[in-house]
């Protein structure tokens, strides 16, 4: 036995260390109990854990840790808590309404039914299982339990609690009348019950929506307000009364004093979607609308698609005249109710006829008697006389047409030209016969509101003979025909073309080539993708709309046998992936017809462009549209093609606009009012494609001060 006895001692040991420790629940709870009185929540809450852990069923222990919870706010936890109890005492119908209350205050209404059945099972003339019913029916909105369940409590006996909870279950069936009477008994017993004063407005306010009467009406009301004034003077930090006094305000029509309500409750700090919506409803009513969209506004940031919120937004913006922000709301709610079950098809129509009421009064209100302006810039003119070639029957009429309201027709000869109807000030063009002996040519534009006005430009013929017009490179044979090496799929094509009238286009396969424009003589480029194709064609055409085209051939040579490897750049030239790298930033703050534009530089410009490792930036100023022409057309081009540069990054600091569709840069000296007198940087990134064969990269960023949200644009 001596040598058996060690080998079982540490068992024993552990065996009594057990048995002591399960004795220790009792003190575990005595201890927490003293610290929860000392308010040690912490502490307690770990020594309700220790008693629990010694018997996971000592219903003293979850009773007392349940309490703590609920003091620490821990409801879900304290209800789980309640819920163990409930299953180890279900003949204790104490411990099943306390379990019922639980899940009441956690927000599980069901279970709180639930638990609260089990204990009428127990006990039917249980008090406070009967009003944890009540309570949980109703967050339930199952009105025939709560009126049953009321109904029982105040039958077992008449209290304060039972006539109020008796009130509520009345007022869910719409028994007004019943629980006006109930809220008067229960103020007559106590005249502290502030709860039943805010159920007693609400009631009030109620029975004034049933009274068909006026002055029924009028004291259902003036009983609201005297309720609430009357519970304001026991809690005047009630928010709940502040809220009900101030709608029977409003259905008064003193908005004063509505609006002066509920800015309290702000003041005292609740600023949930309640009071800010009902806050705009009274603003609304008296007049201020701006005040109440500013409302609308805090709410529509957190709930963007709540429909009731955009269409009250919707009427007080028409009502301030914001005719646009208006119908964007409507439109807004419209799209938020399409595909909803909530919303019938006759508000879907009122919507409808709201956006269209609206329409018509901004047509209303933007209606002018100012003719449009027409510039025609094709075919060339010399004051009111156009140059067209005398071998043309047909001529191309293009320009720009200004008028503040949107323009409803353009006729060139009498036949309409294209156009954008939705956009202000829209360019036109036109392809229009023309009769060898046609004297004229005449242009009419009519606005929306039917103000018209018509040009008429006389038509000069002029000599007929074409540009003359050669490609340079890639070589090709006498019979135009380039031979290109085998897996070539794109071709810089460059050439040369010229005329005494001047060249307006120069065009390769329809896309618009690299050239000098207006100028008797010009070399022209461009990147040509040929895969698949087996020609190409050119087009020029001089001022007087005089055409040269010609096709030239593409054939691709037999493949061939792999190249010896390349040899390595040379120690001068840069190794990295970009090539040799330019930066371009330009800068426009010193506006002639605009403010300037302050505290711009090139710091944001430097940290987005650090990875590519440029050898130079050419940095321009201050420049007019003119000079952004010239600049990107002629002056870039002709250093890229010196320098051999490999990637070309544009950054654009300044004023933008955008408009119809397009992004504009606007010059110095722009006009904020007339789009023409803008830099359309739409095609800058093909253009500058076409400036040489070694061009790889090419990158705009539009870092632009516009009227949008965010102009900033960046193209690839």
């Amino acid at each position: 036995m001596l040598r058996i006895l060690p080998r079982f001692l540490p068992c024993l040991c552990f065996l009594i260390g057990i048995s002591a420790f399960a004795q220790d629940g009792k003190s575990f709870v005595k201890e927490a109990e003293k610290l929860q009185k000392n308010g040690q929540l912490k502490e307690a809450l770990e020594q309700y854990g220790f008693a629990i852990r010694v018997d996971s069923n000592y219903a003293k222990a979850l009773l007392g840790r349940a309490a703590l919870y609920q003091q620490m706010d821990s409801m879900a936890a304290r209800m789980a808590d309640m819920e163990h109890v409930a299953r180890i005492t279900p003949r204790d119908a104490a411990n099943l309404t306390q379990t019922a209350n639980a899940c009441l205050d956690a927000k599980s209404p069901a279970k709180a039914v639930h638990y609260a059945d089990k204990a009428l099972a127990v006990s039917a003339k249980n008090m406070e299982a009967l009003q944890a019913k009540v309570r949980a029916c109703l967050a339930m909105k199952d009105v025939p339990g709560a009126v049953a369940a009321a109904d029982a409590a105040l039958s077992l006996k008449a209290t304060t609690d039972t006539y109020y909870l008796h009130a509520l279950a009345r007022m869910a069936s719409g028994d007004y009348t019943t629980a006006d009477a109930d809220l008067d008994k229960v103020l007559e017993w106590n005249p502290l019950y502030e709860a039943a004063y805010v159920a007693s407005g609400e009631a009030q306010l109620k029975l004034h929506e049933t009274y068909r009467g006026t002055s029924m009406q009028m004291r259902a009301l003036e009983k609201a307000i005297d309720r609430c004034t009357a519970g304001l003077q026991l809690n005047p930090s009630s928010t709940e009364l502040l809220i009900v006094r101030s709608k029977a305000y409003a259905k008064q029509k003193e908005f004063a004093k509505a609006i002066d309500d509920v800015s309290k409750c702000v003041a005292l700090g609740r600023e949930d979607s309640v009071v800010y919506y009902q806050r705009a409803l009274y603003y609304h009513g008296f007049g201020q609308e701006q005040n109440a969209v500013n409302d609308l506004n805090k709410l529509l940031l957190q709930y963007p698609d709540n429909v009731g919120f955009l269409l009250l937004r919707a009427e007080c913006r028409e009502a301030n005249l914001d005719l646009d922000g208006a119908a964007n709301d409507l439109a807004l709610a419209e799209k938020g109710m399409k595909g909803n079950p909530a919303y019938s098809a006759a508000q879907l129509k009122a919507i409808t006829e709201g956006k269209e009421r609206i329409k018509a009064r901004v047509f209303e209100m933007n209606r002018e008697a100012d003719p449009p302006v027409i510039t025609v810039v094709e075919p060339l003119r010399k004051d009111n006389v156009v140059q067209v070639s005398s071998a043309l029957a047909n001529v191309k009429v293009a320009g720009h047409v200004r008028d503040k309201s949107l323009i409803k027709s353009i006729l060139v000869q009498g036949k309409a030209a294209d156009f954008d109807p939705d956009e202000k000030s829209p360019e036109f063009r036109a392809n229009v016969p023309l009769a060898a002996n046609a004297k004229e040519i005449d242009v009419m534009a009519e606005d929306v509101y039917g103000n018209r006005s018509t040009i008429t430009l006389k038509v000069e013929r002029t000599e007929s003979t074409p540009p003359a017009l050669a490609v340079t490179n890639p070589s090709m044979s006498a019979d135009r025909v380039a031979v290109l090496p085998a897996g070539k799929d794109q071709i810089f094509v460059e050439g040369h073309a010229s005329d005494p009238s001047g060249i307006r286009s120069v065009m390769v396969d329809g896309m618009f080539a690299s050239f000098i424009p207006d100028t008797t003589a010009t070399d022209f480029s461009i990147k040509l993708d040929v895969a698949g194709k087996d020609h190409f064609t050119v087009r020029a055409e001089d001022q007087y709309g005089n055409v040269a085209e010609t096709a030239y051939m593409v054939q691709h040579a037999a493949p061939v046998q792999a190249a010896a490897p390349a040899p390595k750049p040379a120690a001068d030239k840069p190794a990295s992936a970009m090539g040799t790298a330019w930066i371009v930033y330009i800068e426009n703050s010193d506006y002639r017809n605009m403010p300037a534009l302050p505290n711009l530089g090139q710091d944001k410009m430097h940290k987005a462009f650090a990875k590519y490792q440029a050898q130079r930036t050419i940095v321009k100023k201050n420049m007019t549209k003119t000079q952004l022409e010239r600049f990107f057309n002629i002056e870039l081009r002709d250093l890229v093609r010196k320098g051999d540069v490999n990637t070309l990054l544009v950054w654009y600091e300044g004023a933008g606009r955008s408009q119809g569709g397009k992004a504009y840069w606007i010059p110095v000296d722009g006009k904020s009012d007339d789009i023409y007198t803008f830099y359309n940087y739409g095609p800058l990134k093909g253009l500058m494609e076409n400036y040489s064969e070694s061009i790889r990269t090419t990158l705009v960023v539009s870092d632009a001060a516009g009227n949008d949200p965010s102009f900033y644009e960046l193209t690839r």
